[in-house]
């Protein structure tokens, strides 16, 4: 008997087919639709295309991010109803059985009865019929869209917990005004013959038939790749339900092989598919590869994640994956037209209910007619009518118009109940998805659909009132997902085409021979040589390559002149081991063709290139123009500054990535900026102004400093102008939005309007500088910590930097050194205040009281390097003690905080004691308010309370933001709430136990007696608000700079978290002169600059003074770093051949040739190694036998931090397998291979 397949599985079996990797080869050439019918509408593709770029996708993309609209009310805890099933059902079974079962049979009965029946009629047939398509012609085809019973497989039922957590974050102005929307009134009858039959088509996935209904904003959960496998769900669905790739008992799968993307649409080559189906199959099947499409077309625009180290902050979009599902199956996207015109259509018919559906939310006048105003635009007439060949295309009549003209009651009763039957059951399945945001935009999706179908099935007098709230919402999102993915799909298929021929066209220049045998050009041939077909002619071009290749690598230090002499030696006698390495290797990496010509010749050079310690070698190399130690913001703005000269570039990093300090900052970087803001009445002499005044201390009245102190703010304030455009023309970056934090008398604090500005800035101008790199003018070399700089013994000019690195890679054991050749050396190696035991209690001890937000690194070492040679130092004692660090609640005694950045005070936090009173002005500068925290701390001790120097909560404060300020500061409060730094409390009674809890509020001496905390806090936030609205300084704090945005709103939520003063910088460091040269002192008192020895950024003096303003930091990087790399001195017309001293180099670079390295050789770690990288600093995993780095991707993942800090310092295979395909780790580049 042959097997039949359940039709409703394979609809299960879409629902995650997006899910799964997908399995290819080489991406196919890409297509898109041509002038061909979408099938089953009455329209073309080209039509859905011209009227989605005319009127539709710009108008359903505004409507779909209004207010309303993007706040969806869903259930993403809705248990799974197919878990709790016998996890070894069926495990006996040698082949899976194909039947769906009985309901009577099944543990649990599905959304509605089985569908089992036997009738004479057009639907009769086995309980079960296959889903996929008879190849054998059929005069009239048959529907039995069985639903199935709950899936009896042991994969299935293997609960996963939750991953890739959706971001529930809403805006305290959405939170407002989201007022609970009675679902409608459903009174649905079973029989089918009656009009209100299809009122619960969207039952299971209506959230407000639940209980556990949560509100998330989809603009905060954007569509895009997790990672996430889901391939045991559909492997489960697949095995069960028999839908094997090809064919099977003589019909075909409609899936692609492998489980690949959808096959849909009906055109010619597959009618005998897809037009075997039903009409009630077909456009169900449709619908759902549509959406299909849709969700793969959004995946592949948002399929990289950001790779900060590598210069990329954003998400980016992977057209070969966009090729992988459509290049051979370009008839699948006419199924997302084909959803997109059945959207259309039940809009179109809704109209009238739609326009009167309420969408205010009664929160934000403008926005509420805003979205009135767009509804109302989508709805009308004029656009009707214009786009009416698709929003008419669809002819919903012709649903079921089989079984009301079939002469069996029976079978025309039973067609409308399988129908939703199956729908029900798919609907479930989502359920079932561990993936948080893969159910989120499913189940939007899902529901959008079902919603739409819902009003073409019903008669139109019962549309008003039988639309949710969440209905209409999904309904708009998904036209407005479809909508964007048919816009965007040509642009993946251009940059797809563009990617192919590209690889054709690199494929091109290394062939040599046709498929006849005949010669062609070779890329690796002379210009000068002819075109050729003979063997000789292709061995000549061989040997030319190799002798360049060889001559070329021991030019630029990769090879000895015993090394250059072997290989020439074996390419003259057209050894053919050489020419055939050098048709792979000389043009492009000719030191690695050297490295491999070695090992395959075997020669004592190739035996000394793979010793494990070779002695020291001795090298013609290049001298650079300059070697940069340290790659935060100064250090990467000299690069490029010099790299921008015509100059060569080498960076020294002792971390395993590039960003340093630089990359955490994120209030902004500071410069005045008349241009873009003309009404602003900010000057380069106020901004001057404001850093002298500050740098004094104590708020700028403390006593007055040496000149040198402060001899660089003219430079700074000056500079600042000139950096901020260098940044937005030359960097390319966004600086759109401007504040003003603490000290500074005008808003000139920049940063941009997504992102932090750090990071930001960091990794634009690394970008830049690795543009460079191909060209070879710029190097970075990762996990090389400089231990000395070298002078020339006749000149005492600077001539090289020494530096270690880690013995044939393995970090953890011993170490080798090397010596890099430069003209000059630009120290930009931070400041010193992780050096706890070094130079910070040697200069300033007060300081190491307190824990630090600075990275590890931050110890120092180009200060010790410098003052070896004579260097001056200037203010070691000055540290900034900045006022706010984070308490994390999990690590309350962590040496290492994170900084609660300057803008949350800026934006209109205020800062409390434990008590609940305010005692600062908040925007005071950084030393007045630490002073006066740890004066009122010492305050509550002499009245009684906890000691100053106790620890635990005594040096605690509180800062908390209303509504109005969480907006102002839309990027860093959902970071530090992501982090648990911050927490959102929806009332003040909230606030107030929260600090009686955690603070011990109520047992602080200096506040008023007798009051609960709810009310100080009350008290103390409107005395603030009355000070502000009286236009005087306020009687407590004297603050006089107020936010403009009005009072402190008490109604809530707030967002509140405990903060303590932290070592955050050092402003004391190596003096130089306004050049950034280093100067030492002379005999006769006065100062000589060290010939070609830079500093910049935080490890230079003479500009903070005492305090350092916020916002500071970055400027004084970016414009110092410049200043230096505009005054290296570089050489153009030549190179210096010289001698470098290296340790066991050839052995890692041997390393790196068989595994790949990229910076000279690859790390061997050893897992006592990889266990000391596992902290939000610096996290490391093993997966697959390779360790990768990914610190600067953690608060990128999906799945939040959290998920790969546990995993951090450890071998975590076997736990990302259970989540991810290994296809996600093509995004990142390993840093080492685990050495077992």
């Amino acid at each position: 008997m042959r097997r039949r397949v359940s039709r409703a599985a394979l609809f299960l079996g879409i629902l995650f087919a997006f899910l799964l990797p997908l399995a290819s080869s080489a991406p196919a050439t890409p297509w898109t639709p041509s002038a061909n019918a979408v099938g089953d509408a009455r329209c073309t593709v080209e039509d859905v295309q011209f009227a989605n770029e005319k009127e539709l996708h710009e108008l359903l993309g505004e409507l779909a991010d209004t207010t309303y609209m993007r706040l969806f009310p869903v259930d993403l805890n809705r248990p799974c109803k197919f878990w709790g099933k016998d996890a070894g059902a069926g495990a006996e079974e040698e082949t899976p059985s194909c039947a769906a079962g009985d309901a009577s049979d099944a543990d649990e009965e599905p959304a509605s009865a089985a569908f089992s029946h036997s009738s004479s009629s057009s639907f009769a047939g086995d309980r079960a019929v296959s889903l996929a398509p008879s190849l054998e012609p059929s005069a009239a085809p048959s529907c039995s869209l069985t639903p199935p019973s709950p899936i009896d497989n042991p994969r299935l039922g293997e609960r996963q917990s939750a991953t890739t957590p959706v971001d529930r974050t809403i805006s305290p102005r959405e939170d407002a005004a989201l007022a609970s929307a009675s679902a409608p009134e459903e009174d649905c009858e079973e029989d089918e013959s009656s009009p209100t039959f299809w009122l619960d088509m969207c039952r299971a996935q209506d959230a407000q038939e639940t209980h556990a209904t949560e509100h998330v904003n989809l603009k905060r959960n954007p569509e895009r790749w997790t990672g996430y496998n889901g391939s045991h769900v559909w492997r489960a669905i697949y095995d069960e339900n028999c839908l094997r790739n090809g064919r099977r008992d003589g019909r075909r799968e409609v899936m692609g092989g492998g489980g690949d993307a959808i096959v849909g649409g009906a055109s010619e080559s597959e009618s005998t598919g897809i037009d075997g189906l039903c009409y009630e199959e077909r456009v169900l099947y449709r619908l759902l590869s549509g959406m299909h499409a849709s969700v793969n077309v959004h995946v592949a625009l948002r399929a990289k994640p950001p790779k900060r180290a590598a210069g990329i902050a954003e998400w980016s979009e992977d057209p070969e994956r966009y090729a992988r599902h459509y290049g051979e199956h370009p008839e699948r996207l006419r199924n997302l037209h084909f959803s997109f015109v059945v959207l259309l259509r039940a809009l179109r018919k809704a109209a009238p209910a739609l326009l009167d559906v309420d969408v205010k939310l009664g929160e934000d006048a403008v926005e509420d007619a805003r979205t009135e105003a767009l509804m109302r635009r989508l709805l009308d007439t004029h656009i009707l009518s214009s786009c009416a060949g698709v929003f008419d295309a669809f002819d919903e009549s012709e649903l079921f118009r089989a079984s009301i003209s079939s002469t069996s009651d029976a079978s025309a009763a039973s067609l409308k109940t399988q129908f939703k039957g199956v729908w029900h059951n798919i609907s479930d399945v989502m359920d079932c998805i561990s993936c948080q945001k893969c159910k989120l935009h499913g189940k939007l999706q899902l529901l959008g659909l079902g919603t739409a179908l819902k009003v073409l099935l019903l008669p139109e007098h019962l549309h008003r009132g039988a639309l949710s709230r969440s209905e209409v919402v999904a309904l708009v999102n998904t036209a407005a997902k479809f909508s964007h993915a048919i816009l965007k799909a040509p642009e993946l298929e251009k940059l797809a085409r563009e990617a192919a021929a590209a690889r054709e066209e690199a494929a091109a220049t290394t062939t040599t021979t046709t498929t006849a045998g005949k010669t062609e050009r070779s890329a690796d041939a002379s210009d000068d040589d002819p075109p050729g077909g003979s063997d000789e002619t292709t061995t000549r071009k061989l040997m030319n390559a190799a002798v360049r290749a060889a001559a070329a690598a021991a030019r630029d230090g990769d090879a000895t002149e015993e090394e250059e002499d072997a290989v020439i030696a074996a390419a003259l006698a057209s050894d053919a081991r050489v020419l055939t390495l050098a048709r792979h290797y000389a043009r492009d990496t000719p030191g690695k063709f050297v490295k491999h010509a070695l090992r395959a010749l075997a020669t004592p050079a190739a035996a000394a290139a793979t010793t494990e310690k070779t002695p020291t070698a001795t090298k013609r190399e290049r001298i650079v123009d300059a070697v940069v130690v340290g790659g935060g913001l100064a250090g990467l703005s000299a690069a490029l500054t010099i790299l921008d000269r015509g100059g060569v570039v080498v960076l020294l990093e002792k971390e395993g990535y590039v960003g340093g300090n630089s990359q955490w900052a994120s209030s902004g970087i500071n410069g005045v900026d008349r241009v873009n803001y003309p009404e602003n009445p900010d000057t380069v002499e106020t901004y001057a102004e404001d850093c002298y005044k500050h740098s004094r201390g104590d708020n700028g009245n403390g006593n007055a400093l040496a000149p040198e102190s402060v001899e660089h703010v003219p430079a700074l304030t000056r500079g600042s102008v000139e950096t901020l455009e260098w940044f937005r023309a030359r960097v390319g970056v966004d600086l759109s939005k401007v504040g003003r934090l603490g000290g500074h008398s005008h808003a000139r604090t920049h940063r941009p309007a997504s992102g932090m500005a750090g990071s930001t800035l960091v990794s634009g101008v690394q970008k830049k500088c690795d543009e460079y790199r191909s060209s070879g003018a710029f190097t970075v070399m990762k996990r090389h910590r400089a231990t000395e700089i070298t002078t020339d013994a006749r000149t005492g000019a600077v001539d090289g930097v020494r530096w270690v690195a880690p013995l044939d890679g393995v970090v953890g054991a011993n170490e080798t050194a090397g010596w890099t050749r430069a003209r000059n050396v630009i120290l930009a190696t931070g400041g010193y205040a992780g050096d706890r035991e070094g130079l910070l209690r040697e200069h300033a001890p007060f300081a190491t009281r307190f824990a630090t937000t600075n990275t590890p690194g931050s110890v120092g070492d180009g200060h010790k390097m410098a003052m070896k040679l004579g260097a001056s130092a200037i203010d070691l004692q000055n540290v900034q003690i900045h006022p706010t660090g984070f308490v994390d609640a999990s690590d309350v005694d962590a040496g290492t905080k994170t900084l609660a950045a300057e803008i949350l005070r800026g934006a209109g936090g205020v800062l409390l004691t434990r008590g609940g009173v305010r005692f600062v002005d908040e925007l005071g500068g950084r030393d007045y308010v630490t002073n006066t925290m740890i004066a009122e701390a010492e305050a509550e001790e002499a009245a009684g309370g906890l000691a100053a120097n106790g620890g635990g909560v005594a040096l605690n404060f509180v800062i908390l933001l209303d509504a109005v300020a969480a907006a102002e500061a839309d990027k860093h409060v959902p970071m530090y709430v992501k982090k648990n730094l911050l927490a959102r409390r929806d009332t003040m009674e909230d606030v107030a136990n929260w600090m009686d809890a955690t603070l011990r509020a109520r047992d602080v001496k200096r506040r008023p007696f007798g009051k609960l905390t709810r009310d100080v806090v009350t008290d103390a936030i409107r005395a603030h608000d009355d000070a502000a609205a009286s236009g005087e300084p306020c009687p407590l704090t004297n603050k006089t700079a107020f936010r403009a945005s009005g009072r402190f709103d008490l109604r809530g939520p707030f967002y509140a978290g405990r903060v303590t003063p932290v070592v955050h910088y050092t402003m004391g460091g190596i003096r130089v002169d306004d050049a950034m040269r280093v100067v030492r002192a002379r005999d006769d008192g006065g100062v000589e600059p060290v010939d070609g020895l830079f500093a910049v950024g935080e490890m230079t003096g003479g500009t903070h003074g005492r305090n350092r303003l916020g916002g500071n930091a970055l400027t004084e990087c970016a414009v110092f770093g410049r200043a230096a790399g505009r005054a290296a001195m570089i050489v153009r017309d030549g190179e210096t051949t010289t001698t470098t001293t290296t340790a066991a180099a050839a052995a890692a670079d041997a390393t790196a040739a068989t595994r790949g390295g990229k910076e000279g050789f690859t790390l061997q770690i050893t897992r006592d190694e990889l266990a000391k990288h596992a902290s939000s600093d610096d996290c490391w995993v093993a997966i697959g036998g390779d360790v990768y780095d990914f610190t600067d991707f953690l608060d990128d993942h999906p799945a939040g931090a959290e998920a790969i800090l546990k995993l951090g310092g450890t071998d975590g295979t076997e736990a990302f397998d259970a989540v991810h395909g290994r296809d996600m780790l093509e995004a990142f580049e390993a840093v080492g291979v685990l050495a077992e």
